[in-house]
């Protein structure tokens, strides 16, 4: 089985711009306990952890910080330089 893809980096920008979000907001972990119904350490590890985010996840705490989920997502990544698909590959 292959090793699940995980971009730490990214991970980072996502859990920073939640985190102050929540500070901005003075919305706490324990706010967003129980307005999510998900345990502490759940609520952890998606604003302060290191492991992996659920999409579900996240839109449930965008929905305790009442934030859109694109104003989480509003940062560009690099985008590699791909060969052509494979079906103009074939041609």
């Amino acid at each position: 089985m292959a090793e699940q893809y995980i971009d730490k980096a990214l991970l980072g920008v996502i859990r920073e711009k939640l985190w102050k979000i929540s500070n901005e907001r003075r919305i706490t972990l324990e706010d967003i306990e129980d307005r999510t119904g998900f345990s502490y350490s759940q609520v952890y590890r998606i604003v302060r952890g290191t492991n992996n985010i659920s999409v579900s996840g996240l839109v449930a705490v965008c929905k305790a910080l009442e934030v859109q989920p694109s104003e989480i997502f509003n940062f560009d990544v690099v985008i590699p330089k791909y060969p052509s698909v494979r079906k103009e590959r074939k041609g």
